[in-house]
């Protein structure tokens, strides 16, 4: 009777901790969807094209077929002080551009549906071409 007793109380431990840490799980992940931290990182997505125009900051770049349908059209985007410019592993001011030069343009964030589409966080312009 001893024995029977003991198992009893084992399992009747054993499933309030499972129901406690159920219940602080829950409330942890809870918690974390209401601070946002819970929120996905969103990683940068990244298309050819070739500069058109360059007026001031403002970039207009043509999609190359080589890029996902989506990506084929006309774009336009602001290079700021956090968009990192580079060739070949250096960097790059946004004066030596030109238009003509194939690019490698990575964004994360949206992309406004107009035309031409245009790109609100440009993380990275990557000059693609051999020479400089």
């Amino acid at each position: 009777m001893k024995k029977v007793g003991i198992w009893i109380l084992a399992i009747v431990i054993l499933a309030a901790v499972a129901v406690g840490s159920y219940f602080i799980g829950y409330k942890t992940a809870y918690d974390r969807m209401e601070d946002g931290s819970a929120r996905q990182t969103i990683l940068p997505q990244t298309f050819y094209g070739e500069i058109t125009e360059i007026s001031g900051d403002l970039l207009s770049i043509d999609g190359l077929d080589v890029n996902d349908i989506n990506y084929r059209d006309a774009f336009t985007f602001s290079v700021t002080a956090e968009t990192e410019l580079v060739w070949r592993g250096t960097q790059m001011q946004l004066d030596e551009f030109d238009v003509g030069d194939t690019v490698a343009v990575s964004f994360a964030g949206e992309v406004q549906e107009s035309y031409p589409a245009h790109i609100l966080d440009v993380v990275r312009l990557q000059l693609l071409d051999d020479e400089k």
